[in-house]
């Protein structure tokens, strides 16, 4: 059984890669240097996708502080950048658009988007069965993106009840636009 604990999340981490158009290319110059950075990058977001909510604050600090990746805009180029993750078993992407300037966001855009194009925010049978779940889509994503433009830095956005694993989703995208800035 131990075996196969492990090798569950080898074959998803390869079936990833192997799988869909990889969106991770670019985040590769970020962290040059390290051969591995990519294949941390797609770990994360497979943690965030398998793990407890009290275990993913210190695995995605953990991440974030040992590739020392960017969580505010100190240091970005001006500019409109695009973070997204891998799919996820579900079939959606957690997209994030930013755009920067002197260092800081100005505007960002949130949302989870399915291989088919629907957008989780404004699929309204969507949100009317997560609306059962004190939130949805439709209310937390803005609430994400508001906390983010007041606070500068996605270390500091708190969860919504409700929507704890988006905000890890939310907060995977930003990493990777933010890096893209950086780069």
């Amino acid at each position: 059984m131990k075996t196969f604990k492990y090798f569950l999340p080898l074959l998803a981490l390869f079936s990833c890669t192997m799988t869909e158009k990889d969106s991770l290319d670019e985040v590769k110059n970020f962290n040059s240097a390290n051969k591995y950075f990519k294949a941390g990058a797609i770990n994360m977001h497979f943690l965030i996708e398998t793990r407890d909510t009290k275990e993913l604050d210190t695995l995605f600090y953990q991440w974030v502080k040992s590739y020392n990746i960017p969580f505010d805009a100190k240091g970005c180029k001006d500019g409109v950048y695009v973070g997204e993750s891998p799919y996820d078993a579900f079939d959606y992407k957690h997209v994030v658009k930013i755009k920067i300037e002197e260092e800081k966001i100005i505007s960002i855009d949130y949302n989870e988007i399915k291989k088919n194009g629907i957008d989780k925010e404004t699929d309204k049978e969507y949100n009317e069965e997560m609306s059962a779940a004190v939130t949805s889509p439709a209310i937390a994503y803005p609430d994400y993106e508001k906390q983010m433009l007041n606070k500068q830095d996605y270390m500091k956005v708190d969860a919504v009840t409700g929507a704890t694993y988006s905000m890890f989703r939310f907060r995977y995208a930003l990493a990777i636009a933010l890096m893209k800035a950086r780069t």
